[in-house]
């Protein structure tokens, strides 16, 4: 007896009819499942609380990761009026914790960053400007120590490397912050040493006290009255944007604080761009600057050297590559580069791509989200107030959007075959309270990190059985997840006859704590012949073989895999196979959905199908 089976799954899409879609495909109603490089079907892993609970009710905004020119890794995230930083082990003294490096920034705005560096007196070290939605720049050095000892006017640092090794000021700018106590410290010298000397004051500092360089604020930059809401650095020029009119005003390589420009404007000095709207982000495509102005439109920074009365100097204005209703980019933060290519989300709203240099003067964008169209097109990409709320970012060959207003994560894997040939599928929607998205090394490696849309909370993504985890939490705290594989519709390649079959096969992989995976088959259209369920219980050792953890594709190359890739089965997750015997039922389609609702549950499958043969049954209704 053969059995017509489906052994691989090739993505997720709902552009088309489920009842005429290729029955491998995922399709409307899938949630919470990942598609890895095997082609195989699987629950999606949880999420856990990075640091202690926060009860705040306001969600994370923005985030970044800053690896900065001396190494150090800076992972940070905004709320409210607060930025933070998440710090691990600092002069040798593990944190692994949050910390308010500034507060007092604007509720109703986001915050924004750049990386500059200071090439002064021949130094190259990296700040990192910042704009917040006023006329103000604002630069962080990354500098943070923790304090071993004090006297009155000296502190002693932790660890061997100096103060200025640790990026503290040695000339200006010479002030320091403790976040536990929001006070600041001034000191005149010691940086070269680790005993920092000439402090004002040390009264309130204490051993095992985090300190910080102070945030520097620059008033009225690069003019008054002018809103900054874009900040990008190209060639360590500060490009700075806003949306309250056209310009696009530019830094001197020099200086983050110096616009001008001479009337025979010479390479590296300050500049100002006009567009036909206000800005919407930057990008960088090797040494092209894109600027993305208003809905609509795309725009190059064009430079020209002539030579004026012996001296060479250097033209600035912008080429409009593309331009069409609602194609602009819909915000800085769903501008995306990956490699050689920038993609980004448009007003419409769709994922766009553009792949290379060559290819600006005549830019054609791919569309790259047509198979999951009618998903955009009805997600909230935008908050109460109209204003775009939306995040991607480029990891491990995946470029992951979300929609934080309706907690949903995108994902499309971009995968190379053993052939060498690329190719990308779309994953169904994640269901994660998740707005904000960076890079974080908790002590284990650089791991994909989620932060709450809701409260002003930071998770470990893609981890664990359930979701909402936290250290030492009980079983009924743990939320469950609610995995779902709708798959087309299969006509077992002969769509007019009738078919039947009284026997169904499945198999996959499956825990011993999974014992409600169920298979739902629906008969006809919307089941309107007839729907049963079946349960595959991974408690069952009459349908279990032997582990599965051969199956990891952790050790695979991380240029190739895409994000589901990097899930691992749990250590005891089982290989099974099962056969249903089924009453016989005549049909013209069955579709076959696979999903759990529980906490700490596991289903992987790899294949299924029935022994399909047409009925005995001569004529069907359809016949005349």
């Amino acid at each position: 007896m053969k059995y017509i089976t489906a052994e691989e799954t090739l993505g997720y899409v709902t552009d088309s009819d489920p009842s005429n879609t290729d029955r491998r495909f995922l399709v409307a109603g899938s949630k919470n499942v990942l598609i890895d490089r095997q082609k195989k079907v699987r629950t999606r892993s949880g999420y856990t609380r990075l640091g202690v609970a926060n009860t705040a009710l306001t969600g994370v905004r923005n985030a970044w990761t800053w690896h900065t020119s001396t190494g150090t890794k800076l992972p940070q995230r905004f709320y409210d009026d607060e930025l933070e930083v998440y710090l691990g082990t600092i002069d040798a003294t593990i944190l692994n914790a949050w910390y308010r490096v500034r507060d007092g920034w604007s509720t109703t705005q986001r915050l924004r960053q750049a990386t500059w560096f200071d090439t002064a007196a021949g130094a190259s070290v990296d700040l990192q400007i910042m704009v917040n939605g006023d006329d103000n720049l604002y630069a962080w050095n990354g500098a943070v120590v923790v304090v071993q000892s004090t006297t009155a006017t000296t502190i002693v640092k932790r660890g061997t490397l100096t103060w200025a090794q640790s990026r503290f000021f040695t000339v200006s700018n010479r002030t320091l912050i403790n976040p536990r106590t929001g006070n600041t410290h001034t000191y005149t010298g010691g940086e070269t040493t680790t005993t920092l000397t000439g402090l004002n004051n040390t009264t309130d500092i204490v051993a095992g006290d985090v300190l910080f360089q102070q945030v520097v604020t620059t008033a009225d930059t690069p003019t008054a009255d002018r809103n900054n809401h874009y900040v990008y650095s190209h060639l360590n020029q500060i490009y700075v944007g806003s949306n309250d009119d056209e310009e696009v005003q530019i830094s001197r390589n020099t200086s983050y604080t110096n616009f001008t420009y001479d009337a025979t404007r010479l390479a590296g000095q300050g500049g100002l761009l006009t567009l036909d709207d206000p800005t919407r982000g930057f990008a960088s495509l090797g040494e092209t600057l894109l600027i993305f102005s208003g809905r609509n439109g795309i725009f190059k920074a064009r430079y020209t050297q002539i030579a004026v009365s012996a001296t060479l100097a250097e033209t600035l204005d912008v080429q409009k590559l593309f331009t069409g209703i609602d194609q602009g980019a819909l915000n800085q933060e769903t501008i995306i580069p990956m490699g050689n290519a920038i993609a980004y989300l448009t007003n419409e709203v769709a994922l766009r791509m553009i792949q290379n240099p060559s290819d600006l003067e005549g830019l054609n964008p791919k569309t790259l989200s047509n198979p999951i169209k009618p998903d955009f097109d009805a997600e909230t990409w935008l908050d109460s107030s109209d204003i775009p709320d939306a995040f991607g970012m480029w990891y491990k060959n995946s470029l992951i959007f979300t929609a934080p207003q309706a907690s949903r994560m995108y994902i499309l894997d971009f995968v190379e075959d053993a052939d060498g040939k690329l190719f990308r599928y779309w994953n169904p929607p994640q269901i994660l309270p998740i707005g904000a998205m960076n890079v974080i090394d908790s002590g284990d490696g650089d791991k994909l990190h989620g932060h709450s849309s809701g409260i002003p909370e930071t998770y470990l993504l893609f981890d664990g059985a359930s979701d909402g985890q936290y250290t030492n939490m009980s079983e009924a705290d743990k939320i469950p997840i609610d995995a779902k594989a709708v798959y087309a519709y299969d006509d077992y390649e002969d769509k007019g006859n009738l078919k039947t079959f009284d026997e169904y096969y499945v198999e996959g992989e499956i825990t011993p704590a999974t014992d409600k995976l169920i298979l739902t088959l629906k008969y006809d259209l919307d089941g309107t012949t007839q729907i049963i369920e079946k349960t595959i219980n991974g408690s069952d050792e009459d349908i279990l073989e032997g582990s599965v953890s051969f199956n990891s594709l952790a050790q695979q190359s991380l240029a190739v895999n895409p994000l589901g890739s990097f899930l691992n089965p749990p250590s005891d997750a089982r290989k099974f196979r099962v056969i249903f015997d089924v009453a016989r039922s005549d049909f013209h389609q069955i579709q076959p959905t696979f999903s759990i609702n529980d906490i700490d549950k596991y289903f992987a499958i790899t294949g299924f199908g029935a022994n399909s043969t047409k009925s005995p049954r001569r004529d069907t209704s359809i016949h005349k």
